[in-house]
């Protein structure tokens, strides 16, 4: 391949990945893999937590660390073992501008899931 070829490649690569449908993701507690749930005041388990039954599901998810998540329960953020919940995704695709719509389908590698050409029409 020439090397104004691949110029052009990485060119519109870049371009590309700079223009990909945005994705909005919120994520949500929407389930706990028990009775109770452990809840701790820092994102750490080297101190013991404080158990509670779970009332008031889906809990938002503010802010991810050292595989917990902070949420706020009872009007006070907490953190949770991202090991004892399940977490569900909503995921809005947009689609690319109208300029990348002549890209020959060889020079697109990237993708985002949701979005298809169908739906970039």
């Amino acid at each position: 391949m020439s090397i104004l070829k691949n110029a052009r490649l990485i060119a519109l690569t870049t371009l590309f990945a700079l223009a990909l449908p945005v994705a909005h993701a919120a994520e949500q507690i929407t389930g706990v893999k028990g009775k109770q749930i452990e809840l701790f005041d820092a994102p750490d388990d080297s101190k013991p937590g404080r158990k509670m039954e779970v009332s008031g599901l889906p809990w938002s998810i503010k802010e991810e660390k050292n595989s917990f998540f902070k949420v706020a329960v009872g009007g006070k953020d907490v953190w949770v073992d991202s090991m004892q919940v399940n977490v569900a995704r909503t995921v809005k695709s947009e689609c690319p501008p109208k300029a990348l719509a002549t890209a020959k389908a060889a020079d697109i590698v990237a993708g985002v899931p949701g979005v298809s050409a169908s739906q970039c029409k």
